[in-house]
């Protein structure tokens, strides 16, 4: 049986159809990875429907894990080359990642970004050509908090500017009633950044390119003293207080140095606490008021599909209008230069000129194995404030144990 000229007709318009459907709308995937938090997940959902609206053809596949998960899913993924074609790593990591070929150089203008990104956020991404493997994101610097009506409660008019007001006002503000105290001065809780902060300060070098410790010098363990003294010398922090955030919460904590991005989460749950926010104090008067930046970094996996669009979507979640939303809606830091002094985020929240003015002196974490670092001061101070040791033996612990992580950590394979 023969088709009439209209029904074969009819048959080719419908196959051109189907054919140029298949064209048009066939979706280019992107597979995106990155470790969760409600605020980060929301952002990245909305980023990606403005991304696909602006790249009609193009879908993000989002999955939001949680830290604790994050490494174990994504290291066996990689393994299995079932991972993700973008996804999140701590900006340390990316030195290794890149070593063993797991990402790609970021198809960017590379001279472009050097100038746009602060210095300290792109310290680990960048070889020694001056190529990209990754953007910064999840920017955080150490900055002081504080109690405004306790401040003026004890007669203070401003934040402290140095290591010797930050100890005259804590202890202004440190009350005790039969030997136990009841309103803390100051908090660093033992926290790595912080710690890591107050040695930087010092001027100390961390780490040779071989993993050899270079602070175990007089400098290095003056910031490791001052920041055990809060506790064994100055009596201005009590390790048995309880939580820090619960204590600055509730008015019976002075003074905590801690990530910009606290802010929302003090006012999340008391949004009428009187906070105010500094720069951390310097060593001295006239030094830099030096604090260590963390942050992570979006990659593009060696095995992305399209290597092109991969490097696009990054720049995209980290454009100035991204990071200065992100910033608004989590309180971490842009990496943008340019969003230093941007009126609008001043304008919008005035505590963050102190958290933005901090990245001007912020310096890398000195340290590709950040969280065995972190748990590795943490340790050393506690030898010395709970376990009652001298200074110098844990310093000398600290010193050994880097090298023992730089082993067994940074020269380990994926």
């Amino acid at each position: 049986m023969k088709l009439q000229k209209s029904s074969l007709m009819m048959v080719l318009t419908v196959v051109t159809i189907l054919a140029l459907s298949s064209v048009v709308f066939a979706e280019t995937t992107i597979v995106h990875w990155q470790h969760h938090s409600p605020a980060r997940e929301a952002m990245v959902r909305r980023f990606a429907e403005e991304f696909e609206a602006q790249n009609p053809g193009v879908k993000i596949v989002f999955e939001s894990i949680p830290l604790n998960d994050y490494y174990m899913k994504l290291l066996p993924a990689i393994a299995a080359g079932s991972g993700p074609d973008v996804f999140q790593l701590r900006a340390g990591d990316v030195p290794r990642y890149r070593y063993y070929e797991v990402i790609q150089e970021l198809q960017i203008d590379h001279e472009l970004a050097a100038e746009e990104f602060v210095p300290s956020t792109i310290d680990y991404l960048v070889d020694e050509d001056g190529k990209f493997y990754g953007l910064p994101t999840d920017v955080q610097t150490i900055v002081l908090f504080y109690n405004t009506e306790i401040f003026e409660e004890v007669g203070i008019e401003k934040a402290p500017e140095t290591w010797d007001e930050l100890i005259e006002t804590a202890l202004l503000i440190t009350e005790r009633e039969d030997g136990v105290m009841y309103r803390m001065g100051l908090a660093h809780g033992n926290y790595g950044p912080v710690l890591w902060s107050l040695i930087a300060q010092t001027g100390t070098e961390f780490q040779d390119e071989n993993g050899k410790a270079l602070f175990n010098n007089p400098q290095g363990l003056e910031g490791f003293k001052f920041a055990a003294d809060w506790v064994v010398e100055y009596g201005v922090e009590d390790p048995d207080f309880g939580s820090r955030w619960t204590a600055f919460r509730e008015g019976e904590l002075g003074m905590v140095m801690a990530h910009p991005a606290m802010l929302g989460s003090f006012r999340s749950t008391h949004p009428d606490l009187p906070i105010g926010i500094a720069e951390i104090p310097a060593r001295k008067e006239g030094e830099p008021r030096t604090n260590v930046v963390t942050n992570w970094a979006y990659v593009a996996s060696s095995g992305a599909k399209d290597a092109e669009l991969a490097s696009k979507w990054i720049e995209f979640l980290t454009s100035e209008e991204a990071q200065r939303a992100w910033t608004l809606e989590t309180g971490e830091l842009p990496a943008r230069v340019n969003l230093l002094n941007d009126p609008v985020l001043l304008e919008t929240e005035p505590l963050l000129a102190a958290p933005l003015a901090s990245l001007n002196s912020a310096v890398p974490y000195p340290f590709e194995a950040l969280s065995q670092m972190d748990a590795a001061i943490r340790a050393a101070i506690q030898k010395v404030t709970i376990a009652g040791e001298s200074v110098e033996s844990a310093f000398d612990w600290l010193a050994n144990e880097s090298e023992k992580i730089y082993r067994d950590v940074v020269l380990e394979e994926l």
